[in-house]
Parts: C-alpha cells; sequence; structure tokens
C-alpha cells in the first residue's frame, strides 16, 4: 500500500519534479567548476542558512510546507525597511493600514478594517515567539532585528487565536559572548535624526547580555493650511531594550528581555477629507484639506503611547525531547486626540485613554531534529485586558464630556498538537489540532445616559485542524498541499450592545513548490480560502458597529525568488495575485452625506445599508510586487555597495461598498553605502519613494469626513555606523 501511495504521488508530481531539476540546474551551474563533493557541501551549506521556527521547531524553509517571506536584518536595511509598518515594501500580499493609531496589517486580502474597545488584528505579531496583541503598539523599529518571517495564510493551529491572515514572525539578536557594539546615527528630510547603539557582551562565563537604545524625532511631512506651520506632525520615538542569556548548561537556556517603548507621534491622527467630504462642506468658506501632507483641523491630535514588556523563555533539551517555556507581561498606556471633521470648525473632536495589558504563558513540548516522526504539542494561556477609562468628546462649541468607559477582559486557554511523519521515502504527512476556549467579559458605563450601562460576557470553543502532504523532490526542493483552519477570537462589542459577536473562520487550501540551492532559492504557492463569518467593523453615527455580515471567496498565487547572479550582482523578487470577493455582503454599512438643508443632520454621514455582494474585499489590491537588485564593488579603499527595493500594487479599497478607492502606485527606495576595508565603519546615502509617489496609508469613513492620511513623500538622508 505504501508502495502504491508513494507511485500514484511521483506520478502526479511530474511535472513539478521536472520543474524542480531545470531550476536546480540553474543553481548548480554557478558552481559547475567546483568537484561535485564540493558542490554538494556548498549546497547543503546553502540549504542551512535559512532556517525558520514557523512550525515552533526550528527547520530549514525549504522543508516547511507553508509560504513564507523570510527576511534578513541585512535585507530589511538593503530595502529601506526600519519599522514593521514599511514590510509590505520587502513582502507582496502584505499591507500595513491604519485606522487611526491602530496598525491594521492584511494579508493576501485577510485583514481587520476598524479597531476599538477589545478589537484585535486578524494577523498575528510574534516578536521572539511571544504574543503582541495591542493594535496601538504593532509598529514599531527593526533595531537589532535578526530576521522577520511572514507566514501567510492562516495559523491557527500552530499561533492560534487570531491568525486568520497569517503571522508575523519577528525575531531579535541574542547576546554574544565576545563583546562587541554597534553606534549608528543617521540625518534625513523634515528635520529627521536617528541615533542608536547596541552593546553585546559576557558577564560570566555562563551568562551574556546586550542592551539596544534607540530613538528618533522629526518634524513630519504634514502642513497646517490653517497656520501656515509645516511641523504639526512632529514626532519622537524610542526604545530601550535588553536581553539577559543564562546558559548554566549545554542543555539549558534561558533568556529575560526587558523592554520600553514610548511614541509621542500624532501623524496617523492628522487627517485631511477624502475628495473634500466633510461635515463642514456645507459650511461656506470652511477651509477643508484635501490634498496630501496638509492639514485643516484646529483640534488637539495625537498618539501618546508608552509601553514596558517584560519576557521569559527558558529552553531545556530533556534528552531526546525539547521543552520550551514562554512567559511574558505587558503593560501599555496611550493617549489618543483627533478631530474627526478635519476642519478648523468645531464640529466633532476627541481624545482617549487606553490601557492595555496583556499576560501569556505557553509550554511546548517537541521532539529532536531529523527524526522520523516530528513533532510538537503545547499549552497556551492568555489573558487580556483593554480598558477605556474615559472617552472625552466635544460637539459643536459645547464644552468636553466624557461620554463612556468600558473595559472588556479576554482569555484564552488552548491545547495544541502537530506532527510529521515520513510514510514513504521523501513522502511526509503533517497532521495538526488546536482545541481553544475563549471568554470575553466586558463593562460600560455610559455617563451621559446612565441607564445604558451595561455588562456581557460569553465564550466560544474552536477545534481548528491542519494537514499537508509533502513530497521530498530532492534534498533541496519540495512540494507540498496543505488544507488549514484558522479562526479569530469572538468579542463582546459593548460600546454598542451585548450581543456576542462570533468568531470569523477559514478554511484555506494550498499547493506550493520550493526549492534551496546554490546561489537560488524560489517558492510558488497557489491558494484558495473559504471566509465565513468575518467581522466587519463601521462607525455608525459615533460608535464602532461590529457584526458577523459576510462570506467570502479569495484565491491566487504568489512567488518569490532571490538569486546570486554573479558574485556582485544579486536579485530579489515577489509577486503576488489576489481575486477576493464577498460572497454575500446584504446590508454592508455604506456612507452618504445629508444635503438637505432643513434636515437635523445636514452636513453628517448617514449609512444606508447597501448589498455588497459581489464586491471586491477591502484592502486586497489584486496584484502587488517587489524588487529588489544588490550590487557590492571591492574599491581599495573597502567596499561599495549599491541597493534599489521597487514596491508595486494595483488599485484597492478602504469599504467594503468600493466607494474609496486608492489607485494603484509604485514606491522606490534608493541605497549607496561605503563601508571600510575592516567593516567597521559604514556611510549610507538614502532616497526613499524617491518618485515622490502620494498614496494613501488610510481612508477611514466617519459620521463626520471620510478621513484620510497618505504615506511619506520622497525623502533622503545619510547615515553613519561604527561597529566595535
Amino acid at each position: 500500500m505504501t508502495i502504491a501511495v508513494q507511485s500514484a504521488v511521483k506520478s502526479v508530481l511530474t511535472a513539478a519534479s521536472v520543474f524542480s531539476s531545470l531550476l536546480a540546474g540553474v543553481a548548480s551551474a554557478q558552481t559547475a567548476e567546483a568537484p561535485a563533493a564540493d558542490t554538494a557541501q556548498t549546497q547543503s551549506e546553502s540549504l542551512e542558512v535559512i532556517t525558520v521556527t514557523a512550525q515552533r521547531r526550528e527547520e530549514r524553509s525549504v522543508d516547511v510546507p507553508i509560504s513564507i517571506a523570510s527576511l534578513s536584518g541585512d535585507t530589511l536595511r538593503a530595502a529601506g525597511v526600519a519599522a514593521t509598518a514599511a514590510l509590505p515594501q520587502a513582502v507582496p500580499g502584505l499591507r500595513f493600514d491604519y485606522s487611526g493609531s491602530y496598525v491594521q496589517p492584511t494579508i493576501r486580502g485577510v485583514g481587520s478594517a476598524l479597531a476599538g474597545p477589545g478589537m484585535n488584528s486578524n494577523v498575528a505579531i510574534y516578536v521572539d515567539g511571544f504574543y503582541v496583541p495591542n493594535l496601538l503598539g504593532s509598529d514599531f523599529d527593526l533595531v537589532s532585528v535578526q530576521s522577520v518571517d511572514v507566514l501567510k495564510g492562516p495559523q491557527g493551529t500552530l499561533f492560534g487565536r487570531n491568525a486568520t491572515g497569517g503571522a508575523i514572525l519577528v525575531t531579535t539578536r541574542d547576546p554574544t559572548d565576545e563583546f562587541t557594539g554597534e553606534v549608528r546615527a543617521g540625518f534625513g528630510s523634515f528635520g529627521r535624526a536617528t541615533v542608536s547603539g547596541y552593546l553585546s557582551g559576557g558577564l560570566t562565563d555562563t551568562i551574556s547580555a546586550d542592551l539596544t537604545a534607540y530613538y528618533e524625532e522629526g518634524d513630519g511631512s504634514v502642513k497646517s493650511l490653517v497656520t501656515g506651520k509645516d511641523d504639526v506632525a512632529a514626532f519622537e520615538r524610542s526604545t530601550v531594550r535588553s536581553k539577559i542569556l543564562w546558559k548554566p548548561s549545554d542543555a539549558a537556556k534561558i533568556a529575560l528581555t526587558l523592554e520600553h517603548r514610548e511614541a509621542d507621534d500624532p501623524t496617523a491622527n492628522i487627517t485631511s477629507a477624502y475628495e473634500g467630504m466633510s461635515a463642514g462642506s456645507v459650511i461656506p468658506g470652511t477651509l477643508i484639506a484635501t490634498g496630501p501632507h496638509n492639514y485643516s483641523g484646529t483640534a488637539k491630535a495625537g498618539h501618546d503611547y508608552a509601553g514596558t514588556s517584560a519576557t521569559l523563555r527558558g529552553d531545556f533539551d530533556l534528552g531526546g525531547l525539547n521543552f520550551t517555556s514562554y512567559s511574558m507581561y505587558r503593560d501599555e498606556k496611550s493617549d489618543e486626540a483627533k478631530d474627526y471633521d478635519s476642519t478648523p470648525v468645531d464640529i466633532f473632536s476627541a481624545a482617549w485613554r487606553v490601557n492595555d495589558k496583556t499576560l501569556t504563558q505557553e509550554f511546548n513540548l517537541s521532539s529532536n531534529e531529523g527524526e522520523k516522526f516530528s513533532w510538537v504539542t503545547g499549552l497556551f494561556y492568555y489573558r487580556n485586558e483593554n480598558e477605556y477609562p474615559s472617552f472625552n468628546q466635544k460637539v459643536g462649541t459645547a464644552a468636553p464630556f466624557s461620554a463612556f468607559r468600558s473595559n472588556i477582559v479576554q482569555k484564552s486557554l488552548a491545547a495544541f498538537a502537530d506532527g510529521t511523519y515520513e510514510i514513504a521515502d521523501g513522502l511526509f504527512l503533517t497532521a495538526g489540532v488546536r482545541w481553544g476556549r475563549d471568554e470575553s467579559e466586558a463593562s460600560y458605563l455610559d455617563k451621559v445616559n446612565p441607564a445604558n450601562t451595561r455588562q456581557g460576557e460569553h465564550s466560544w470553543t474552536s477545534v481548528t485542524p491542519r494537514a499537508v502532504l509533502r513530497y521530498e523532490l530532492s534534498p533541496y526542493s519540495n512540494v507540498y498541499a496543505s488544507y488549514t483552519q484558522g479562526y479569530k477570537a469572538g468579542l463582546v462589542p459593548i460600546t454598542e450592545s451585548t450581543t456576542p459577536v462570533d468568531p470569523e473562520k477559514i478554511d484555506a487550501y494550498e499547493v506550493g513548490y520550493k526549492l534551496a540551492g546554490s546561489g537560488l532559492t524560489f517558492d510558488a504557492a497557489a491558494f484558495y480560502y473559504d471566509y465565513t463569518d468575518l467581522q466587519i467593523a463601521s462607525y455608525v453615527g459615533t460608535i464602532s458597529l461590529t457584526r458577523n455580515a459576510a462570506e467570502s471567496e479569495i484565491y491566487g498565487l504568489d512567488a518569490q525568488v532571490t538569486a546570486d547572479l554573479t558574485d556582485r550582482w544579486s536579485v530579489r523578487a515577489g509577486a503576488t495575485y489576489v481575486h477576493s470577493e464577498y460572497k454575500s455582503f446584504p446590508g454592508a454599512v455604506s456612507y452618504q452625506q445629508v444635503l438637505d438643508p432643513t434636515s437635523p443632520a445636514y452636513g453628517v454621514f448617514i449609512n444606508p445599508p447597501v448589498d455588497a455582494s459581489g464586491n471586491q474585499m477591502q484592502r486586497a489590491p489584486e496584484t502587488s510586487g517587489t524588487l529588489g537588485v544588490n550590487y557590492h564593488q571591492p574599491v581599495s579603499w573597502g567596499e561599495l555597495s549599491f541597493d534599489a527595493n521597487l514596491y508595486a500594487t494595483s488599485k484597492f479599497y478602504f469599504d467594503p461598498i468600493n466607494d474609496f478607492v486608492e489607485d494603484g502606485y509604485t514606491l522606490l527606495n534608493l541605497r549607496a553605502t561605503w563601508t571600510s576595508l575592516s567593516g567597521s565603519t559604514s556611510v549610507t546615502v538614502y532616497g526613499n519613494n524617491v518618485t515622490d509617489e502620494d498614496y494613501r496609508a488610510e481612508v477611514l469613513p466617519g459620521p463626520f469626513s471620510i478621513q484620510q492620511i497618505y504615506g511619506e513623500p520622497a525623502a533622503a538622508g545619510v547615515s553613519v555606523s561604527y561597529k566595535f
């Protein structure tokens, strides 16, 4: 029976095998002049370069049957990616949009559209294996980062709740035993100045530690049309992080990481009006900013964030088994302020505080590498308390008042197991399942009408399976077919009602091919998603309305390749095609301005329901792609390196009705770096968005205006670094 199965699979995969041989020939051609043994060794070493933990255990990326975009720290710098929000410029199929200051990542068309009390993204972000749920703290710098892996597609079995779109895994550097360090300073357009430092070294024979410090400030690129000032979006950001690594024996490793981050950056809350659509447009003579990088509001706009986290990770070799413990505590506070009508007229503005505390504990037990049956199992506990202690709003010329206070506590307990067995030579079957229970407890105090004060709670149980068949065409190429289920946890939308919003679910089918040869990596995947019970959020009046509203269908293709063309030229390219459609979405929220002067709602945007069935899903461009080119040239005084990174996207919509569109655009970043002969000193000159493309990073419809912000315009700068 085993032989029959293997024979059948080989027949089905004949075309893939031929393709693999062709690509392998390209890869091996680069070392054709070397002896066969040396060539095999070179290929083997190349295979070991890219390792990931996408299946909760360290493996070669080529052997992992998941579509992954892996970016090293050097690749991120070459692409001009300095923070998580810029990752889409190097990862096709990924978007990092905003809802105010709340980050809204989307992968292959799967993402959230609005944020508020208790709401989370459906693209999970992890740092060193620890879940980061707070959307107000998810746009952070990538200083001293070793790598970033973007897992495309649902990861409900291994990464659990809120991973229907995928997961972003950020890995920071570990301390070294030797004393090393780096300092970097930079200056650029719009008064931008950055300084960072990294120190690492051994404290004892068994303990090493590092320290990362980062500070950035600038005037921003937005000009006030009211005051004429060009620093209304002035910002400051800072990070201090220390990791202490203790190795009491060869079988144990314990890492304690302490981090504190602050950001005073109003940029995402400084909005103009999409095509002039504001309640202020019915008031004659009202100044309304509509273009990129200008602002006509006068109410306070701000985002003042402070977050402290402590994580403790222990890795233990139990002699045939590996045990890992992840413990985390995060305490984050943010003060937000925004002018919701985007005009100098007093129509509606708000200021509010968000307190967010997260506690997680995870235990993983896994087999050793290289065994015929490899597996991992684990337990996960999560508790998050999200509090809006006050939401102060100002309506017209009346005095500000506190509208409500809310508190939401979400808990999750999960158990999972995932294993891979070689059922025949080169044929691997992976199966996994995760059981989870989510609870949401919420309270709402209406300070205007106490009769609306309410409390609610609800719980959900979920089971998310996974099954994968992978065939190893050669030691450096694989094909796979997978079925994966993901879910986004339910919640009690307490600011509107106690009626629970159920988890959204996605069934994903994917077939893919991966190759890793000497100087060449290539992978491609085709995918189909059946997406039900989408959690759709929209502003209706001043309330964020969340509901299970749609069934959707997504399918597409993506591919990426990296290649060393010569010993001096290398390229990195990727492209994604996504067809996304709301199969059934009656009663979608639209925004239509009341233009009847006799109406008490004159000028305000009301929300007649519209059938959005058949529409393209929001924030889901049909095509996107990246191209990175590097050229380095040794010279007598060191080395010169030139990098170009191109990102392109087709048009997409910011809403289900497809009323608010962003046309396709292209971003080009350029860098030139000189490095000294010793490698200790480098000078970089860079230009970001050098063609000065105007593109929207957010369109947020609301009752008082259709708010928008634009991405950064053309900017240039220089940075100097010294390593020791």
